[in-house]
């Protein structure tokens, strides 16, 4: 079987591979937007966690099974499963999930593969359930999905792009998965391929810092966390249950909830009657999230009334090691590009946003500056 994708094409599916998809717990990932709320931004950021998977099984193939020379068959379903333990609005629930569960999503993720059909399906394959649920544990992430050139990132980066109608995260995909090899068993770039490491890590802050962390999305995020903390609060559904939800469920569970607080937030963001900025700017290390909304409570204002988020763009720990032909080690990315050093002294700063509802913004402006 073939299906078309945006992004790659037509992807190949074999029959192992059309089973697992197939299954309830791939098809629920067609509910959950890749991208959460980033659709209040941009109204083409629609796409999902399914699209995504696909993408990330392609990506694998084209990484390990040819110019990484591993010809394991278990790596293109890690890519395909890598987000089956999402639940919905995918990382925005996650905290949720995680404090009172004990797992993060993909540990959440390895749990959904054994209590489903999908463990059978691998082992009655003639593949290595343990290797494929290795990922799940952390032992296989760098080296197949996740890492600064993973395959997890190098779709996303594309996709999210072609969603968004923006240009950021365009990199050069097909020439940068001939440089790539591996070292002690993890992802490395050949040094003629430098320049798309490069615009990889570029791209991927260009996306964070325009995209990801649009401050409108933030915002809307804010609330969205506001009404589910409220609702929790009000024994509307326990983490658990959210876990099993779609995007839409959520919305609507929310909206049948018991708090009035809680329906009127998500019928603001439904409507798009998001909060405004009262404050957006780069604090320093000292600024306590907890000191900013003490603050702003003094005012008068409740948890319901506005949003204050600390956000800083992450990936500063990002490293890619660098190799000659002879398969040497070189030295590291950010040793040998002046660039990315001083890109990794950017994404570690941290930003203070502040919304309210607009009759409020000078009162919450004052009280934040004080703190600030």
């Amino acid at each position: 079987m073939e299906i078309r994708d945006p992004i790659h094409g037509n992807i190949a599916v074999g029959p192992i591979e059309q089973r697992i998809i197939d299954t309830p717990e791939m098809q629920r990932l067609k509910y959950i937007k890749q991208l959460d709320l980033s659709y209040l931004v941009f109204p083409g950021a629609n796409n999902t966690r399914f699209e995504h998977s696909l993408g990330t099984m392609q990506v694998s193939k084209d990484l390990f099974l040819e110019p990484l020379g591993r010809d394991e068959r278990e790596f293109s379903y890690i890519g395909l499963l890598h987000d089956i333990g999402h639940g919905p609005f995918s990382h925005l629930s996650e905290p949720y999930v995680e404090r009172a569960l004990g797992k993060n999503h993909e540990q959440l993720g390895e749990e959904r593969i054994r209590n489903s059909e999908i463990s059978d399906i691998i082992s009655d394959s003639g593949m290595s359930l343990n290797k494929v649920l290795a990922y799940f544990r952390g032992s296989e992430k760098i080296n197949v999905v996740g890492g600064a050139l993973g395959a997890d990132r190098i779709d996303y980066l594309m996709r999210d792009s072609h969603y968004t109608g923006v240009a950021y995260g365009v990199i050069d995909y097909e020439r940068l998965k001939t440089r790539l090899v591996l070292y002690k068993g993890k992802v490395a770039v050949l040094e003629s391929g430098i320049s798309g490491a490069e615009s990889m890590l570029i791209a991927r802050y260009f996306m964070h810092s325009n995209v990801y962390k649009h401050h409108a999305k933030v915002i809307a995020a804010g609330m969205l966390r506001e009404a589910i903390d409220i609702s929790m609060a009000s024994a509307s559904f326990t983490a658990r249950e959210m876990w099993d939800m779609s995007d839409e469920g959520l919305m609507m569970t929310i909206m049948r909830s018991k708090s009035k607080d809680a329906r009127e937030l998500v019928g603001r963001i439904s409507e798009r009657k998001l909060y405004k900025r009262a404050y957006d700017s780069i604090v320093p290390s000292s600024v306590r999230l907890d000191e900013v909304r003490g603050a702003v409570r003094k005012t008068g204002l409740k948890g319901k009334d506005f949003v204050a988020e600390i956000i800083s763009l992450g990936g500063e720990k990002d490293d890619i090691t660098v190799v000659n032909r002879d398969g040497d080690k070189i030295g590291n990315l950010t040793e040998l590009s002046p660039f990315i050093k001083t890109l990794m002294d950017v994404l570690s700063k941290r930003r203070l946003i502040v919304a309210c509802d607009k009759k409020n913004i000078d009162k919450v402006r004052l009280a934040v500056d004080r703190v600030v």
